[in-house]
């Protein structure tokens, strides 16, 4: 076999002895300066492709303001049974449309970046041919067979029709609005057809369904993977244009694909290999870059030309001996080398260098502009690069006329210098996301509302008017001749109602104090009524007794800690991450409870990895820099060490100590931390339920930090509590258990939520499968194949050791480490640290990993017997993967030879579909109707909960308190609107279809029942006009242009708006008199109505829809007289 090597004809280069981060920025000069609209990177490995894309990206848009790349991957094709399989061919077809897309003509195009493997790019690629005959590109203005593209959706394409479209690959036809998510954007569309024109095609948002901007044109590529042909290298012959390709350190290249550099000489037996590169048609204008960290061989570049350029790592004599381990800002080596960076950056300035300093966060760029002005060096010197690149490096001035950096170096004489923040502030390199990730669905808010797309027969719900009933069906029904859509509900003695989609708000589910269904209410008995008043009193009486406590707590007077000092801010500054917005808000509410003179009890729901933990992190520090102590208690050992060390290690540059209370302390050792805590020599302490021991005393406590707060009991907490009266409170949870939730809902507890996923965080694919080897050794081989770790859950210690036998028998070079809570404390604390070094591929374990673990390479969870676990728990043990940037798979294995209980189907089945990030909050909710609310207000109120339902009950709790506050909205009468000219059967005929009209979601504008249901809850729901401008323009926006009786019925809500303003608790008409009647204040008061001249107002208007704003118009003069 000959090896391959570059023809000398073709323009390539290779750059030995050059640091990576500077080849990066040479990669950068090079492609600005040749002007190819693609760049390919080939990495050893696609996760290195990407880091080495992301640095090029940023550092392309920061050295060229205003400039933008279009950054994708392309990974080598997966079995069809891998869980990313779609995910990756979809991001493949991205690729390959924006390829065939590239005009050469236009020079002002976003040129593309491409991070790939060799593997990817010699592997089996989708024909040319076949991708552009599966292709349908619409465009805007021009006409295109609307039956015929409906069609070529299913039979070409391969999409599936769905409801709403949210995922790529799925459409939704309404009308002429078509909405499509195409399997190779990042975004979805929506197609506005009148007739076969297509007169506008507009991007939306898959979470709200609102449009923003509107495009020419888009392209929608098929899924149908099996009807294209496919052939090896087939990717080159996608590049039809000249082309930049780089290569780091190639020698390591050519050693792990000797294949791929390789040529036999027998056409007919040839493999692909990398010689088509220049063999396609548009080769010879190709580019070709490589460098090398050292001059040790340059792969197929040997023959290229070689040049030595004046480029060196910013500071070579930097000692990076303590930023290349887990760093400690205390160390002296690091204090010297952020001397050295701010001394060399000045000494650049000096000398006429450009300089860039690389950021990866804000509180970077914050503090390092501290830093430097404390030197006398203005921001006006430098300039800030938003990537965390991972070393510095300097260029030096041209030399012989060598046309390398020309765009970067525009003065002959100058250099340029990036210094980067890992190397001045010894933290860890913190990245940003730089590729275009397709827009998914985000369920940010929390919204239980009742959801009829998962109520099966027999699910019991509670009707406002008539009581607890059992759910039947939701469909057609025939009455009188006609068919109308209706939610069928079953009362007592087997009496069916038949309730319209427009009073399905009138509905909600049914959570009771314990699992077992309750009675059903008798259809026209008083009983219902009975108990709704009672619990009407008793939720009055209770939210008088929540606002009490409210009033008691403000009144009380705790401590109030001082603003933040410097050292806070230099502590929060060393935080090496973005914050996220929610977190953001979330540290400036504890902080401002904290200053207020009243004792702080604040929750802060967030989802596992969500960045709670930097919350408590800062409320400690602060707590600690006013002179007080900290207590923090988290439910196991194991967690109480991982907060120990990331404590210890962010305020070890600061006059703190830090303590644990766990059986992973001596005897002495606990009691030298006893002492301290009592003497005020120790600052923190960090502890499992050992801190409930009689012998804790505290000098002077100032913060309780609660984490896991579902793992305690009531007790443990008031207990801790009572060590210090008036001591403020953190409480950590992603499930809180159904009290706090419940406090927090009705406002009796402060409350945070953080909802906003991490930078490059992706949502856990998890499966739900019957127990086998096979789907075992897909699941260990998938992580181990990636290198990474794997955990097995198995949650009995007296077969675990059996279970582990098994599974090495099935995958013999498996490393297993087993742990469970019945081990001595030195050898658990072994294993882990065993396991998180990289010692073992999997962790076969009990709960003991269910609270707190982070362990960055681990990111598969298999969990024996799911269905025996509460659905807070599930989700709990679910999040120990998934914490960082890699994919995470969970799989939930039930026994193949049990039946699965129907609570448990329930559990199940919420977990996986609620596979988005941020879903804490909502399994906490699911979760209490799944297992009953429990004795949630004592004895006194879980009566009155049992009689309605806790949904309901809590709906008139939140009324009662909001009324109670005095809120001016709350307090306005329910108002009932009866005209008589309105009615709701759209399909109405006969000789007043003139002067009457439907007031309705006609089914021909919202064909699908559940879409028109979710409408009329959110239309029952209005409280103030401006809320039925903002679903008046979603509809429009959603469904295209509003019908004549869905304008009515949104005049009718807003006469309702304003006669509830006005006072009124009813306005009816009767014929053209207009009948508003003011509410009763008392039982002695008669009925009244407005009247003008001593007359009931007249409409003069016959038409209906004027008619409607004709009512309007006078209850407005009516409002604006009496203001």
């Amino acid at each position: 076999m000959k090896k391959i090597e570059l023809p000398s004809s073709l323009g390539s280069l290779h750059v030995p002895n050059c640091p990576p981060q500077a080849a990066l920025a040479l990669f950068v000069d090079h492609w600005r300066t040749q002007k190819q609209p693609v760049g390919l990177v080939i990495g050893e490995s696609l996760p290195d492709a990407e880091n080495k894309c992301e640095d090029i990206a940023a550092l392309y848009e920061g050295f060229y303001p205003g400039c933008k790349v279009d950054f994708h991957t392309f990974d080598k094709q997966v079995s069809p049974d891998n869980p990313d399989a779609f995910e990756k061919a979809c991001d493949r077809l991205t690729l390959l449309s924006a390829l065939r897309s590239v005009d050469l003509s236009n020079t002002e195009a976003t040129p593309i970046l491409v991070a790939t493997t060799m593997d990817a790019l010699l592997g089996s690629c989708p024909m040319l041919q076949d991708c552009e005959d599966s292709q349908i590109t619409l465009t805007s203005g021009k006409d295109y067979s609307y039956p015929q593209f409906c069609q070529d959706l299913i039979d070409k394409l391969d999409y599936s029709s769905e409801v709403v479209c949210e995922e790529p690959g799925q459409f939704a036809i309404r009308g002429g609005l078509i909405d499509v998510y195409p399997v190779n954007a990042d975004f979805p569309v929506r197609l506005d057809f009148f007739g076969d024109t297509i007169e506008e095609i507009r991007k939306f948002d898959p979470t709200t369904q609102r449009t923003s901007e509107t495009i020419p044109e888009i392209k929608i590529s098929s899924i149908n993977n099996e009807a294209f042909a496919e052939r090896d290298g087939e990717f080159f012959t996608y590049l039809t244009f000249p082309v930049l390709w780089f290569f780091d350190e190639p020698e390591n290249l050519l050693r792990m694909h000797p294949l791929a550099f390789h040529e036999t000489g027998n056409k007919a037996t040839e493999k692909a290999n990398f010689s088509l590169a220049w063999k396609r048609e548009a080769g010879h204008l190709d580019s070709f870059l490589s460098s090398s960290e050292i001059d040790a061989g340059a792969g197929i570049f040997d023959s290229s030309k070689k040049i030595n350029l004046a480029v060196t790592p910013i500071i070579p004599d930097l000692d990076l001996s303590t930023i290349n381990r887990e760093l400690d800002f205390s160390d002296r080596t690091q204090e010297m080398n952020q001397r050295k960076c701010i001394q060399y950056s000045k000494k650049c300035i000096a000398g006429g260098f450009r300089l860039y300093v690389s950021i990866g966060a804000d509180a970077e760029k914050k503090r390092i502009t501290e830093l430097l002005q404390e030197e006398s060096v203005s921001p006006k010197d430098y300039t800030f690069l938003t990537v965390g690149l991972h070393r510095g490096f300097s260029i030096h001035r041209k030399g012989a006329g060598e046309a390398f950096f020309n765009t970067l170096l525009e003065d002959e004489d100058a250099g340029l210098a990036v210094v980067t923040s890992r190397e001045i502030l010894g933290r860890e390199r913190s990245r940003r996301p730089m590729r275009t990730r397709k827009a998914r669905v985000q369920r940010k808010e929390v919204d239980h509302a009742l959801d009829f797309a998962e109520l099966v027969d027999g699910d019991i719900l509670v009707h406002l008017q008539h009581g607890i009933c059992r759910f039947c069906s939701l469909g057609k029904i025939e009455q009188d001749g006609k068919t109308e859509e209706a939610i069928s509900v079953e009362f007592a003695d087997g009496i069916l109602l038949h309730i319209p989609l427009q009073e399905s708000h009138l509905l909600s589910r049914y959570v009771g104090l314990k699992k077992a269904k309750p009675k059903l209410a008798k259809l026209g008995g008083k009983a219902w009524a009975r108990t709704r008043e009672a619990a009407e009193m008793a939720a009055i009486d209770l939210a008088a007794d929540l606002l009490r406590l409210q009033a008691s707590r403000d009144s009380e007077r705790g401590y109030s800690f001082s603003p933040d000092d410097k050292w806070q801010k230099e502590f929060e500054d060393s935080f090496p991450y973005s914050e996220t917005p929610d977190q953001l808000r979330s540290i400036i509410e504890v902080k401002q409870d904290m200053e207020s003179e009243k004792p702080m009890d604040r929750l802060v729901c967030g989802d596992v990895g969500y960045g709670k933990t930097e919350v408590a992190m800062r409320a400690a520090f602060k707590a600690m820099m006013d002179g007080k102590q900290v207590a923090l208690l988290a439910p196991t050992t194991i967690l109480c060490q991982q907060h120990m060390e990331s404590f210890s290690s962010r305020m070890s540059d600061f006059p703190v100590v830090v303590e644990m209370l766990s059986r992973f302390r001596t005897p002495a050792q606990q009691k030298k931390t006893l002492a301290g805590l009592a003497t005020g020599s120790v600052d923190m302490v960090i502890g499992t339920h050992r801190m409930f021991s009689d012998g804790l005393q505290f000098k002077d406590l100032g913060l309780l930090i609660i984490d896991e707060e579902q793992r305690f009991g009531v007790d443990h907490k008031e207990k801790l509590k009572r060590l210090q009266a008036n001591v403020d409170v953190l409480t950590l949870s992603a499930t809180p258990i159904p009290r706090t939730l419940y406090f927090a809902m009705v406002g009796a507890r402060s409350f945070s939520t953080i909802e906003t996923a991490p930078i490059n965080r992706r949502p856990i694919r998890t499966e739900v499968v019957r127990r086998s080897d096979d789907v075992l050794k897909k699941a260990i081989g998938l992580e181990l194949r990636r290198g990474g770790q794997v955990f097995y859950l198995h949650n009995r210690v007296k077969t675990i050791h059996s279970v582990s036998r098994k599974l090495q028998a099935l995958i013999p070079s498996l490393r297993i480490a087993v742990g469970h809570g019945q081990m001595a404390e030195s050898e658990l604390e072994q294993v882990m640290v065993d396991f998180i070094s990289g010692k073992y591929d999997l962790l076969l374990c009990t709960t003991i990993i269910e609270s707190g673990l982070d362990i960055p390479n681990c990111n598969t969870i298999i969990i024996e017997e799911a269905d025996k676990f509460g659905l807070s728990q599930l989700y709990q043990l679910r999040g120990r993967v998934g914490r960082f940037t890699k994919q995470a798979y969970a799989y939930l294995l039930v026994n193949p030879s049990l039946p699965i209980k129907d609570k448990a189907k329930k559990r199940l089945s919420a977990l996986r579909s609620t596979s988005s990030m941020g879903a804490g909050f909502k399994i906490a909710l699911r979760d209490l109707e799944l297992r009953g609310a429990g004795n949630l207000l004592g004895s006194e109120q879980s009566g009155h909960i049992a009689g309605v339902g806790f949904e309901m009950y809590c709906k008139l709790l939140r009324e009662s308190v909001s009324r109670l506050k005095g809120d001016e909205i709350a307090l306005r009468p329910n108002a009932t609107i009866r005209l008589d000219f309105l009615h709701t059967d759209e399909s109405f005929e006969g000789e007043e279809v003139s002067t009457t009209m439907a007031s309705c979601l006609p089914e021909s504008y919202i064909n699908e029942s559940r879409l028109r249901i979710d409408f009329y809850r959110k239309i029952a729901s209005i409280l103030e006009i401006i809320e039925v401008r903002e679903l008046r323009e979603e509809l429009q926006d959603r469904f295209g242009p509003i019908p004549e009786a869905t304008q009515a019925l949104f005049l009718e809500v807003e006469i309702k708006c304003l006669a509830q303003e006005a006072g009124f608790d009813q306005v009816a008409t009767n014929g053209q008199e207009l009948l508003c009647r003011y509410v009763r204040r008392s039982s002695n008061e008669g009925v009244r109505y407005v009247r003008k001249v001593g007359k009931l107002p007249i409409l003069v208007e016959k038409q209906p829809l004027l008619k409607l704003k004709e009512i309007i118009r006078f209850l407005k003069l009516h409002l604006h007289g009496n203001s």
